[in-house]
Formats: structure tokens, sequence, C-alpha cells
């Protein structure tokens, strides 16, 4: 029984029992003031009766069997006690209602047989009592079989739109859900993109003021470079910002206004690095692929991560770039001779949106000491849409 339905179930049951001993009590007043030498005066026993007659319907819902049973009993007690019964019980509301709380309530074998059982009954004692056949064939069905198929009726009727409710309950909840995953997925696109462009800008940054700082006092010439290096990193930095940021705005509008990186600016990049005294070597195998937008994105921010860890945390001088194209795949590769630069430790994200980035396209990224005293990141992507 669903909780949001117990009281109106409760006061429906308790409005029955009222009705049916206010229906005895009222019939009983009226009957005794007409003067009816066949009916008792009203006292408290025909009150009793009437009550208890009527209080087997409370619990009509948890027992439906019992409950028609006992109301079938309760009729024959109910006229030997009060001449010659109650109102209630020579309508039939009694029966009635009971053989409907079968069809409802009752398991489904035993309201069949229960049902049938009891019309059999009637139609017995209707002919026993020298009735006709087809009369006590036709009270039974009044009394027993129609109720019962109404109360049946109302039982699937309940059940189908329990099964609806339980079903928008259950779409609703997985439409929290997928809207909650949505959210998260969203979040971590969001850490990555803020990562790759912070990390990257602000670690050039970092490197190009400790050369800046080195060359204080004794190459002012080198250090204005390392200057002009800072400002140009910064601005690039704030630049991309802003785009992402456009991004997030409702209307779109601004994330139009600058297109995303690519392999086409990857020239600029390694210069950047360059520019920090990092010697950077590209080699580019096969034709490059005319390539969608995300995979394109995808190479130019694992190459950038690669080169901005390097910048970071080795000590080598040199960073070699690879780049081949061959049978509908995209291999990079990002190696450095090391050693690694004492005194730095990254925090992991970087390497942990690289595999995202790679898993979106169904490739692999291997990242770590070549054995040598060296660092390699290697990425294998396919150069088709992720789908």
């Amino acid at each position: 029984m669903r909780s949001g339905a117990v009281l109106p179930e409760r006061a429906v049951d308790l409005a029955i029992v009222g009705g049916l001993i206010a229906a005895d009590v009222v019939a009983q007043v009226v009957v005794s003031a007409g003067g009816d030498a066949r009916s008792p005066a009203l006292g408290l026993g025909p009150v009793l009766v009437a009550a208890v007659c009527a209080a087997p319907f409370w619990w009509r819902r948890r027992y439906p069997i019992s409950v028609l049973v006992a109301v079938l009993v309760l009729v024959g007690v109910a006229h030997g006690l009060v001449t010659p019964g109650l109102f209630t019980q020579h309508t039939g509301g009694p029966v009635v209602l009971s053989a409907y709380a079968v069809g409802s309530w009752a398991e489904r074998r035993a309201r069949a047989a229960v049902v049938g059982a009891v019309v059999l009954a009637v139609v017995f004692a209707g002919t026993a009592a020298h009735a006709k056949v087809a009369d006590a064939a036709a009270v039974s069905l009044v009394l027993v079989a129609l109720p019962g198929v109404a109360g049946h009726a109302a039982r699937t009727r309940r059940l189908y739109t329990d099964e609806v409710e339980r079903r928008l309950s259950e779409a609703e909840r997985d439409r929290d859900l997928q809207a909650e995953r949505a959210v998260l997925e969203e979040r971590r696109v969001i850490a990555r993109e803020l990562h790759d462009v912070v990390a990257h800008h602000v670690g050039l940054i970092g490197v190009q003021a400790g050369a800046a700082r080195t060359a204080l006092g004794r190459s002012p010439e080198l250090t204005e470079q390392r200057l002009l290096a800072i400002e140009q990193s910064s601005r690039s930095a704030v630049n991309e910002m802003g785009r992402l940021l456009g991004v997030l705005r409702s209307d779109g509008s601004a994330g139009e206004l600058a297109p995303q990186p690519g392999l086409a600016m990857l020239d600029a990049l390694v210069d950047g690095f360059r520019a920090t005294g990092l010697a950077v070597t590209v080699d580019v195998r096969g034709a490059m692929a005319d390539m969608p937008p995300a995979l394109d994105l995808c190479c130019y921010r694992v190459i950038e991560e690669a080169l901005t860890n390097a910048a970071r945390h080795s000590a080598a001088g040199a960073v070699a770039v690879g780049i081949e194209f061959a049978g509908g795949r995209v291999q990079i590769t990002v190696s450095d001779p090391g050693p690694a630069r004492i005194g730095t430790s990254g925090t992991g994200r970087g390497l942990v949106g690289m595999r995202e980035r790679v898993s979106l396209f169904g490739g692999s990224l291997r990242a770590g000491p070549d054995g040598n005293g060296g660092f390699t990141v290697e990425a294998v992507l396919s150069e088709r849409a992720p789908g």
C-alpha cells in the first residue's frame, strides 16, 4: 500500500463502516416510528448488532475473504437478533461491498474460487427457500458475481496506475542521474581545459622568469628576451582563458570569437618553448590528414602538456616531438633524455587529462621513464571522429 494513499483509504473504510451503521439505525428509527409490529423499538441491542455487522469492513482491504465470510455469517445472526433483520442486509449492501473487496484485494486464485463458491451457495440457498433457480441465479449475479468482477477491474486499474507511476518515477530518477552525470562530465572537461591552458602558460612563465633571473645583470639582452617571452605568454594565457570562459556563457557567442588550437598552430607552440631555451625538434612523418576539430585539438593538447612537463620537470635542454600519420592512426611521441629536475613534482592531473582526451578516440597513452633517465609520452589515436 502506498504511504501517500493510506489516509484516503482509511477514510473510505471509516465512511463505509459509519454509513452502514447509520443506515441501519435510521431505518430502525423509521420502522419503529411507523408502528411496524414486526420490528422492535430502537434500543441498544439493534445499534450494537448494526455496529458489529459493519465493523468487519474496516479490515476489508487486508482480509477481504474473511470479511465476506463474516458478512454471510452475520446476515443470519442479525436476522435472529433483530427481527426481521437489518435494513442494509435486506438491500444486500454488505454482501455487495464484501464481494467487491474480494475482487479488488484478494489473491487471484483465491478470489475466483471464493466468488464462485459464494455464487453457488446463494443459488443453493435460494432454491432451498423455494425460489426459482433463475431468480436465485439472478440474485447471486447481482449481489456477488458482478461486484466481484467490478472489484477485479478496479484492481487491474490500480495496478496499472501504480506501474505507470513507478515507471514515471524511474524515468525521472534516470533523468536526474543523467543530468548529474552530464554536469560531472562537463566539470571534468572544464577542469581539463583550465589545467591545459593555465599549466602550459604559467609553466612557461615560470621557466622564463627563472632564466631571466639568472641572466639579470649579466646579459641585459637575454633578460629582455625572457621578459618579452613572459609578456607574450601572459597575453596568450589571458586570451585563452577569455576564450574558455566565453564558451561557458549561456548565449555561446563569445566562444566563437577565437578558434580552438590545433596542429596548424604547432609551430607557434614550439617557438614559445624555444624562447625559454628549450631546444625542441619536430619530426612529422606521413601526410597530415584532414582531422576532425576535436581530434586536432586533442593532438595539440597532448603535445602541449608533454612539452610543459618537460620544461618544468626535466633538466634536459632538448625535447624531441614525433608525429606519424599512418593506417588511419596518429602516433605522437614526445621524449626528453632527462634527467629529472630535482625538487619538482607534479600533481598528475596533466597525465590524467591526456588519458581522458586520448580515450575519447579509443586511443592509448603511455607515459613514463624510458629506462635511460629520460621520460617519454606516447599517444596513439584514431583519425576518425569520436562516436
